[in-house]
């Protein structure tokens, strides 16, 4: 049974992703050709890894954006995406998707609403178990605090879905999901990189913690590791590797907004 189950939530993530890959060929928009009244908005979908999960599959149904124009009003514009099931671990270690490219209003944008269907679920050890969603958690809405403006009427902005963070866990089959989603841009956060070495001690997870927030980056096969979204000028970074490494810690690593701060090679001990 836990077999079928997860064959069928694999099928429905590979047809979400196709949709996406088929949604950003087709609004594939000009940078030349946004019509008057109109700005060009780019969105990303980006993640944190999970160290509990193999997968999370999270069914998006839509994406609204609250503008205010030059005269003050407010209202809800439906972006255009396709709504499908998406398995948001994949967007991890500094790779995120473009999953809206669209024309919205010009005018300021206030808030990012994104609304999820029934369809989530989860993979543990080969497992797939539904996640519970209450109704009052169906709508998310997302702060925003500032975007990247590439001209005067393009923009673009990264949402980071944390997965492990959003799943509550009730017994142990089942699970509830509890959307956390926030922010971020180019302009307003700073990001980290670098490589574990040797490979011996791989796989590890490496954790920023960046004042109250706590993000989290598991290196891929060659030790290469990037955590974007950090919000603060210095951070303490904690490396745990598969024993007999022993874990490490950097102190006082310094963030700049707008860049990339490249630890280089990180060499761990037995």
């Amino acid at each position: 049974m836990k077999t079928m189950k997860l064959l069928t939530v694999l099928g429905s993530a590979l047809v979400g992703t196709v949709l996406l890959i088929s949604s950003c060929q087709k609004q594939n928009i000009l940078e030349d050709s946004i019509p008057a009244g109109k700005s060009q908005f780019k969105l990303f979908l980006t993640d944190d890894p999970s160290l509990v999960f193999d997968s999370i599959f999270i069914d998006i149904r839509m994406i609204e954006v609250k503008v205010e124009t030059s005269a003050g009003n407010e209202f809800w514009d439906t972006l255009s995406i396709r709504a499908g099931i998406y398995n948001i671990l994949k967007f991890r270690n500094g790779v995120d998707t473009l999953f809206v490219h669209d024309y919205i209003p010009s005018g300021e944008i206030k808030k990012l609403r994104m609304t999820l269907g029934n369809n989530n679920s989860v993979v543990r050890n080969g497992a797939s178990f539904p996640l519970i969603i209450r109704d009052q958690n169906r709508q998310v809405i997302i702060s925003v605090d500032d975007i990247d403006r590439i001209r005067a009427n393009s923009f673009q902005l990264w949402i980071d879905f944390d997965g492990h963070g959003s799943i509550i866990r009730l017994n142990n089959n089942q699970y509830e999901l509890k959307p956390r989603i926030h922010s971020f841009n180019n302009n307003n956060s700073g990001r980290l990189k670098g490589e574990i070495k040797p490979s011996a001690a791989l796989p590890a997870s490496v954790m920023v913690i960046a004042g109250a927030d706590t993000l989290l980056a598991i290196p891929e096969s060659n030790g290469e590791f990037k955590i974007r979204g950090i919000r603060t000028n210095t951070v303490k970074v904690i490396i745990k590797p598969t024993a007999p490494y022993k874990d490490s810690i950097i102190n006082n690593v310094s963030i700049s907004s707008g860049s990339d701060r490249d630890l280089g090679d990180i060499r761990l001990h037995q």
